[in-house]
Order: structure tokens, then sequence, then C-alpha cells
């Protein structure tokens, strides 16, 4: 049964606008805090992988700050509808870009086995039609529009059960890139260890083993909280975690694609070469060489 909007209570309204709020911070303030380091590896040696970097930082800032306006600013014209598939169109955008980029991740780490990539492929089409379902079609589904103008979306618990399952897709495919990392971390165990020996140098295999680890743990954890808002949680509430989870996926990737190009001085992007760190070994991961340019630094 619809409520009527004097209904929605102001602490909930409050507790939604601040895990929006949440969202920008964390997503801005992580860009402050990396952008020397973002400009001395990327702005000033443009790369394929540096483009790739750009699409995932920056469509989300622009996502995020799109998002608040449509939240807060009461003098668009367009009806909630319009905006709160807006908002999904983005979030679902942003998320494809971070899973784009971590298939590429897995891809290098087998080698660029072409196998490997039909079958994500194939798998991320299955689970993103899934989602883009249980996104556009909410039955039950209730919306705000308050005295002031602004355009809340609330859920009734139907419609929030299918919205969770757009999330657990994602943390499906997910669980399915840790697993085939850990898949080849077992295989190459032997390996790994003579890599973790060579004190003196920084193995491609083992960053892309640790970041992928730290992102899937830290990543679980907060899509799975999400997800259980959908189910426990009431009004915008339900889901109200959603903007945070993304702008959350995004940092870590912005991060774990940094952390490549500081320590080893290289990108996500494949070719035929293979890091020189790892010319000593059968590692397999195939990665993009840059040049040395008279803008290189020392790490």
């Amino acid at each position: 049964m619809s409520e009527s909007v004097q209904d929605l209570p102001n602490p909930l309204r409050l507790q939604c606008d601040l895990w929006h709020m949440v969202a920008i911070t964390i997503l801005y303030w992580d860009h402050v805090l990396t952008f020397k380091t973002e400009y001395k590896c990327l702005w000033k040696r443009p790369s394929t992988s540096g483009y790739l970097f750009f699409l995932n930082r920056y469509f989300n800032a622009l996502a995020v700050l799109l998002s608040m306006i449509s939240l807060f600013d009461a003098d668009l014209h367009l009806s909630c509808r319009r905006l709160s598939q807006f908002r999904e169109a983005l979030l679902i955008t942003t998320q494809l870009i971070v899973v784009a980029i971590l298939t590429l991740r897995i891809y290098a780490l087998y080698g660029c086995s072409k196998r490997l990539l039909y079958f994500m492929l194939s798998f991320t089409a299955v689970l993103l039609g899934v989602a883009i379902f249980c996104t556009c079609y909410y039955p039950g589904k209730v919306e705000y529009e308050t005295p002031s103008g602004r355009c809340i979306t609330q859920y009734d618990f139907k419609a929030a059960s299918r919205k969770a399952i757009a999330w657990q897709m994602l943390l499906i495919y997910d669980t399915l890139l840790f697993g085939l990392a850990l898949h080849n971390a077992f295989k190459t165990r032997q390996e790994l260890r003579t890599l973790r020996n060579l004190k003196y140098k920084t193995s491609l295999k083992v960053i892309l083993l640790r970041d992928g680890a730290l992102y899937f743990c830290a990543m679980a954890l907060v899509n799975l909280v999400n997800i259980l808002t959908c189910y426990t949680l009431e009004g915008c509430m339900r889901g109200g975690l959603a903007p945070v989870t993304s702008s959350l996926s995004v940092t870590m990737v912005s991060r774990m694609m940094l952390n490549l190009h500081v320590v080893v001085d290289t990108g996500i992007y494949l070719s035929q070469y293979t890091s020189q760190l790892d010319e000593q070994q059968d590692t397999r991961i195939v990665f993009y060489e840059r040049r040395p340019t008279r803008d290189s630094f020392d790490i």
C-alpha cells in the first residue's frame, strides 16, 4: 500500500542524505590524496591503461555529483521516476567499468587466455541481464516526492528484494574473479615461494594477488551489508548503501591501478611484452611495457 509523503520520517531522510554524503566524500577525498601520484604516473605519460583509469575515476566522480544534484535540487524539471532511473543507470555504468577493469586483471594473470576471456564475458552477460531486469522492473515500487520538490525513492519489501538481486549478481562475479585468482595462485604456489625470496624484486603476480584479495574482502563485506539493508531496513534506507558501495569499489580499483604504476611503472593494458620484473619467472602475466622517458622518476 502506498504511504503519503507526510509518512516519510525526517530521521530516515537524514540517514539517506548522510550516506550519499559519505559516498561523495570517500571518492573526492581519496582523489585529493592520490592526485599527485596520478599526475606523475598517468597525466605526464598518457597510455591506454591511463585512459581506463581516467574513465573509472572521473566518470564516477561526475556520476556521484549528478546524483547529488538530482537528490537536492528541487528545480529540476524531471519526474521523480526519471530521476530515479537516471541514478540507477549511472550506478550500473559505474559498476560495468569496474567489472571490465577487474576482468582485464584476471585476463592478464592467466597470460591472456582467450578461452578464459570468453568465459568471463559470457558469465558477465548473463549476470548483467539478470541485474538490469531486476533493476528496471520493481513490482510494488513506491516513489516519493517531498513537498520541497526533492525526489526520494523508497521501496517496499518486494521491490527491495528484487533490487538486492542486482547487487547479488555483482557479488557473485567478484567471487568468481577471486576464485580464479586463488586458483592461479594455487597452480603457481612454488613460483610464488620463489618470488617471495627475491627481496630485491617486486613481482606483478604478487601485487595482483595481494591487491585482489584486499579488494574482494573489503567489497564482499560492504556489498553484503548493502544487500542486507534491502531486507532488513525501511524506506529509502533499503539499498541505501548502494552509493557508498559504488564509490568504494571505484576508489579501490583506482588505488590498485595506481599501485601497479607506482611499484612497477606499468598499467593493466595487455600486450605481447612481459614485465621486466618477472622476466626470469614463468609468470605468464602479460602487461604493457612503457619505455623510459625524461619524466620517469624513481620510487
